[in-house]
């Protein structure tokens, strides 16, 4: 998020970027930590900004993506606005949906303490070379995350905000599909979406992610003056 933090930043917004729990740290640390522990970590960074900001918007890719909408849900009076990148409500691994049902299987959770991540979902080859993350996720909080996915989905009518709905056309984790989901089910009246043609998942490290900026600040400057 730090390239669309600084783009926010150069355009006089003041950001606040949140850490969450268990993150940038090392795969033990994450899997110590729960969806509620994140969603604590994202809760605490709106409480600081709200000091400083008359208004709130709220902006996170994949697992930040579902945090803001659980926050806007949460806190409808303190949060004006979301930005939501590659919001993963589906993912394309079915796999995942039996991995969650054997989990307590004692040979599953040998064979998959952690789950591989394979390469960074960007298409930009220099962009997914310098771009940092676990190679890994812990079996704890990849079923942590499937279970926010439910909570989430079970409050989308509650977020009423105006939203901004960036996602890859390409994206291998969560397919392009998640924006129809969000349109139908979202209670906000005042949704906007775009399709980014050549971006994969991570779309604000991806090579269209000049135009993830241009669209959020945009966006962002609409509701400010609205």
């Amino acid at each position: 998020m730090r390239s669309l933090g600084e783009a926010l930043a150069g355009a006089g917004f003041p950001v606040r970027a949140a850490r969450l729990a268990g993150h940038g740290t090392t795969p033990d640390d994450l899997a110590r930590t729960s969806w509620h522990d994140w969603m604590a970590s994202a809760e605490d960074a709106l409480a600081a900004l709200r000091g400083t900001a008359p208004r709130t918007a709220i902006a996170g890719v994949s697992l930040g993506a579902l945090l803001a909408l659980l926050l806007a849900a949460r806190h409808p009076h303190d949060v004006a606005a979301v930005v939501c990148c590659a919001t993963p409500l589906r993912l394309r691994d079915r796999r995942l949906a039996l991995l969650r049902s054997m989990r307590w299987l004692p040979p599953v959770q040998r064979r998959y303490a952690v789950v591989p991540k394979g390469t960074r979902d960007i298409s930009d080859p220099r962009a997914r070379a310098a771009s940092v993350t676990y190679d890994v996720i812990p079996l704890p909080a990849l079923m942590s995350l499937l279970q926010l996915r439910a909570v989430v989905r079970s409050v989308l009518r509650h977020v009423t905000q105006p939203a901004l709905l960036l996602h890859g056309r390409d994206d291998h984790v969560a397919p392009v599909s998640n924006l129809d989901l969000l349109r139908r089910r979202l209670g906000s009246r005042h949704v906007e979406s775009h399709v980014l043609e050549r971006s994969w998942h991570v779309v604000t490290e991806d090579v269209e992610r000049d135009q993830v900026a241009r669209f959020t600040i945009d966006f962002l400057t609409r509701i400010e003056e609205s």
